[in-house]
């Protein structure tokens, strides 16, 4: 669930703020404190672009770990294989992903990594 703090940090503050009840409760800062409805658009935003954050995270991490099959000295035979993997991962970024009530990713279809 994202927060007044993440709503906050998103609208380009950094700090200066306290938080009490989950709600704004003093500014501390010089500029003008944002409205409720400029808090609660980010929030929205925000929450909005959640499931494509994780699925980016994921999809990174999942590259991260084949990345040492990409050398040239790569023993396996199968490093097309392991090619057309990673590029599925690249584009899976074209799938529209959203969240289950426990903030899982769902409505995402994996590449299977090719066996070794």
């Amino acid at each position: 669930m994202i927060g007044i703090n993440e709503a906050l940090y998103g609208l380009g503050f950094d700090g200066g703020w306290k938080i009490k009840d989950e709600k704004l409760h003093t500014w501390y800062r010089a500029e003008p404190q944002p409205t409720e409805s400029e808090i609660q658009a980010k929030i929205a935003e925000l929450e909005a672009a959640e499931p494509m954050r994780l699925l980016r995270i994921k999809r990174n991490q999942l590259l991260a770990q084949s990345d040492w099959r990409m050398v040239a000295d790569y023993p396996g035979a199968n490093q097309t294989e392991w090619q057309t993997y990673r590029q599925a991962l690249r584009d899976i970024t074209t799938q529209t992903p959203s969240l289950d009530e426990n903030g899982n990713l769902t409505g995402i279809t994996w590449p299977t990594p090719p066996n070794d």
